[in-house]
């Protein structure tokens, strides 16, 4: 098993690989149901955020934030993966009624800050909070 890194430098470039997996993953998942599928773009992205969130949880748990996975207080480690992944599935859901509802701009456009901005939303509060020293 890979070691996880313990710097901030470290974390965020373990963050960019996996996240970015992740973050493909949900966006993949999200494009999918919602264009060629015609799925509702917010249950799309429901969907895709169950699919990612579960994905999210085992590799930066075990990998990008592994060695700080010890807070036992509260709601604990996945208590809290479980909050934040809620928020930022809000904030991609923002997104898509931004883009796609309000703007009727697409669901390929609303990719974009789910890309760009919501990673490092969560990449913050996972960091800070969730697997916190």
């Amino acid at each position: 098993m890979i070691r996880a890194p313990k710097t901030l430098f470290g974390q965020i470039a373990a963050y960019a690989i996996g996240g970015g997996a992740i973050t493909l993953l949900h966006s993949g998942v999200y494009w999918l149901l919602a264009e060629p599928i015609r799925v509702n773009a917010f249950l799309a992205n429901t969907i895709a955020a169950i699919v990612a969130g579960i994905t999210g949880y085992l590799l930066h748990s075990r990998w990008t934030f592994g060695h700080t996975n010890t807070a036992a207080k509260g709601l604990g480690a996945p208590g809290r993966f479980v909050v934040v992944s809620v928020l930022t599935y809000l904030l991609n859901s923002f997104w898509v009624w931004l883009f796609v509802q309000k703007l009727s701009l697409g669901v390929t456009l609303s990719i974009a800050p789910m890309i760009l901005a919501t990673p490092w939303f969560g990449f913050a509060l996972n960091r800070w909070w969730t697997f916190r020293h």
